[in-house]
């Protein structure tokens, strides 16, 4: 069999076993009960009741998924927050969905025609997958910048802190830049408490490769608390081009200081397992990650978007959905079984 083709089946038939947990083995790229590749973006994953639900972007807006098992998802069809015939409704992404005492949560990345930048949004409903009602439109504004990839975490005590990537151009970066920022949320999430501070302005070197581009990013946080230590996933680098990839940093507090971890990246571009049929690297761009935790709230798995094995070229926005185990080992460290191959 030519290796194209090899590679090609290995990619769509997933047929080599790359997680389990007890008796669950997951394959790669996740599958739809249509038994078609998963082809959505920035997912978002949470249990409710039971079943594990997906927010995630599509090219037509953001759609809601659900599975019993983490392999196979079920289609609920688009998560509804504008009317039916306004043409916003397909200028959204990056939404993640919570349950915060008792109602379902969802923020969003929207484009804002008055200011002609991109907000975040909030919104709350009686499902995980909505319809919902927005409260908050915007929840963040930024003059003359977007702000994207918001993610709400709510501590122990009950405070809720709101984490995001500031992005807009600049005379360094004309291309583009994101910048991880944090905030305090009131009680009701609908308002920002007290200023807008920076994550960690620190730009390790992994995390320049698009600098030559004129592009600098960090995006798409995610903010967790174990064992007393506050955790942040993050993005950086270009989504649509090929060297994306998550990295971790932690903090004392839900504020910082957050120290970024010495061995980032945890997901990355990799042609260890070859080229792809499309000539790229057979894993290409992982990112934009949430976590996905067990009963006893230990991180247990990272779900995150990468690009479709069909992809020949850059720029890209073709994406399928991906899984691996993660955990924290015994020196408090994020580990995965990510090993740059793409089963």
């Amino acid at each position: 069999m030519p290796r194209h083709l090899a590679t090609l089946f290995a990619l769509l038939a997933a047929a080599i076993a790359i997680s389990c947990s007890g008796n669950r083995i997951i394959t790669n790229p996740l599958m739809t009960d249509k038994g078609e590749i998963l082809p959505v973006a920035d997912p978002c994953v949470s249990m409710f009741e039971g079943n594990y639900y997906l927010s995630a972007s599509t090219d037509t807006g953001l759609v809601s998924y659900r599975s019993a098992d983490l392999q196979t998802w079920e289609c609920l069809g688009p998560i509804a927050v504008f009317p039916e015939d306004d043409p916003l409704k397909t200028c959204i992404w990056a939404s993640e969905v919570h349950l915060i005492n008792g109602r379902y949560y969802l923020t969003y990345s929207g484009w804002n025609p008055a200011t002609g930048t991109l907000d975040t949004n909030l919104g709350v409903g009686d499902s995980p997958c909505g319809p919902f009602t927005l409260i908050a439109a915007p929840l963040i504004h930024l003059e003359g910048k977007n702000a994207i990839d918001a993610n709400i975490f709510i501590d122990d005590d009950g405070s809720a802190y709101l984490y995001f990537s500031e992005n807009a151009a600049s005379p360094e970066f004309p291309a583009g830049y994101g910048a991880l920022r944090q905030a305090r949320l009131t009680a009701d999430l609908t308002r920002i408490d007290g200023p807008i501070m920076p994550v960690n302005e620190e730009y390790a070197d992994w995390e320049l490769k698009s600098v030559p581009r004129n592009v600098r990013c960090n995006e798409g946080p995610t903010v967790f608390k174990y064992e007393g230590t506050y955790y942040m996933t993050y993005s950086a680098n270009e989504t649509h081009m090929g060297d994306y990839g998550v990295g971790v940093q932690t903090a004392p507090s839900p504020l910082g200081p957050w120290t970024k971890a010495d061995y980032n990246p945890i997901l990355y571009t990799s042609d260890a397992d070859g080229m792809s049929p499309g000539g790229l690297p057979a894993v290409s761009s992982p990112g934009h990650n949430s976590v996905i935790f067990n009963e006893k709230g230990a991180p247990e798995w990272i779900i995150y978007h990468r690009h479709a094995p069909e992809v020949s070229s850059f720029p890209s926005n073709d994406r399928v959905t991906c899984i691996n185990r993660m955990w924290i080992d015994g020196e408090g460290r994020v580990v995965t079984d990510f090993d740059g191959k793409a089963y």
